[in-house]
């Protein structure tokens, strides 16, 4: 049994392992709010709770730990009340009811009560691939839809054969990739970006499988706190590229963070096109102006309800207000002034704080509703640090003319059911087929989803 230790050294371990039981207690509580992939999140409580507690009864009696469990806790709420205030530690029980005008659908492969989605009457909801690791960006290439998995370093090929609505064929088109996620269609093959730096993959064979690769650049801030590298080919050929913030909200060193770029592939040289843009994932260029459009998420620690996350429409010199101000040039209470936020453009459409608007595309193409070709669709992966969920879902705008004309409407949902999420939206796209295509990197999968014409039957395949 241990004696109870004396001196500086003793008080100074009973700290830190009270700080390690409330780190385990921590995660314990928010393991269903911090998006972790699988199980990872209910390990680590484990792991810590079970470390803290044997090195307490190894260097302490057990009547120091029956002191330090209640401290633990504390410190937990605190931390969380901190995060997601007025939350307590178990999270909220949001009920997973459809929103006017949907109906529930099952998905093939997730038979668990709850799986459900929430789609338009007469939709057709289809698995078009599963076992992909944290599937992230696609894109249509020649009848067959490229995604990137950026944690497991490829870009795989998918094809439905045999049109049944099922990638039959699947091949690794590239491999050994640092962080791959942007992906741009190149006259020679496709050009992935790379957390630090874009390559050209050649194709030149149209196999699918790329036979060599070029650096364009590698001169990127690579990493931080935002490491994801977007891209979209613009309507006359040139390459947008995002570069997320390497913080939540400050004034960066590096003056291409929290902006977007364009990418001179001849050259290899980037310049700045935007700024203001904390985290634009989201790229697409609009097919009737053939101008550029962005998602963006706003920044954290301001509470349930701000900032907003933002749509905004991309202007060459356009300053977009991160971190100084954020939606309708409203200054950030932290860092903005009135002053400084007259001179930047507000947000096109402004979304719900938290949603996390990632992947976006524009309707062209859509065998459904003809009204909605021109419209704007928003993958939300959703909140992770609200104390009520939000997002989790494909959003539509409708625009007229170019432009946003009315609100965002829930368009698929239900990948939240009772507080816990099962499924993460993360891009969007219409494939060769007409179909909507969503990726999902939290089930590893890709979902076709077939909408109806106005006044046509239900879907097949």
């Amino acid at each position: 049994m241990a004696t109870s230790p004396k001196g500086p050294g003793a008080s100074a371990l009973f700290i830190l392992l009270t700080l390690l039981l409330g780190g385990g207690l921590f995660l314990a509580a928010s393991a269903d709010r911090i998006p972790f992939a699988g199980n990872i999140g209910w390990l680590l409580a484990i792991a810590l709770l079970g470390v803290g507690i044997g090195l307490f009864l190894h260097n302490f009696p057990v009547r120091f730990l029956l002191v330090a469990l209640p401290l633990a806790t504390l410190i937990a709420w605190s931390f969380s009340n901190r995060i997601w205030p007025g939350a307590s530690l178990t999270p909220e029980n949001v009920n997973g009811a459809p929103p006017a005008g949907l109906v529930s659908m099952s998905v093939p492969g997730f038979s668990e009560t709850g799986k459900n989605l929430f789609v338009p009457q007469g939709t057709c909801v289809g698995l078009f691939a599963d076992r992909l690791r944290q599937p992230r960006m696609l894109l249509h290439r020649n009848g067959w839809i490229l995604v990137s998995e950026p944690r497991a370093g490829r870009i795989v090929a998918l094809r439905d054969a045999d049109g049944d609505g099922v990638a039959e064929q699947r091949k690794i088109f590239a491999d050994n990739l640092n962080l791959p996620h942007g992906l741009a269609n190149d006259a020679e093959g496709v050009v992935v970006a790379e957390t630090g730096k874009v390559l050209l993959l050649f194709d030149r064979n149209n196999d699918l499988v790329a036979e060599s690769s070029k650096v364009l650049t590698d001169d990127l801030p690579a990493g931080g706190g935002h490491w994801t590298r977007s891209l979209v080919r613009g309507a006359k050929g040139e390459l947008y590229l995002s570069v997320g913030s390497d913080c939540n909200a400050c004034l960066e060193e590096d003056p291409r963070r929290g902006t977007i770029l364009v990418l001179d592939q001849g050259r290899g040289q980037t310049h700045i096109y935007a700024t203001g843009l904390r985290n634009s994932v989201g790229l697409a260029i609009q097919p009737v102006t053939g101008e550029l459009w962005a998602s963006d998420n706003g920044r954290d620690r301001l509470g349930d309800d701000l900032p907003p996350d933002e749509i905004n429409h991309i202007v060459a010199g356009g300053d977009y207000g991160w971190p100084w101000c954020f939606g309708d040039r409203i200054s950030d209470p932290e860092l903005g002034t009135a002053q400084r936020c007259r001179s930047t453009i507000p947000a096109a459409v402004e979304l719900p704080a938290h949603v996390a608007p990632l992947g976006i595309t524009f309707g062209e193409g859509l065998d459904g509703p003809t009204d909605w070709r021109d419209d704007l669709f928003v993958a939300e992966h959703g909140s992770w640090n609200r104390s009520v969920p939000v997002g989790y879902q494909v959003v539509r705008i409708p625009f007229s003319g170019g432009r946003p004309a009315g609100p965002p409407m829930p368009l698929v949902t239900g990948w939240l059911h009772n507080g816990r999420a099962w499924g993460r939206p993360v891009d969007v796209l219409i494939g060769p087929d007409g179909a909507m295509y969503v990726s999902d990197d939290l089930a590893g999968v890709i979902y076709r989803i077939r909408i109806p014409r106005k006044g046509a039957p239900p879907c097949g395949p």
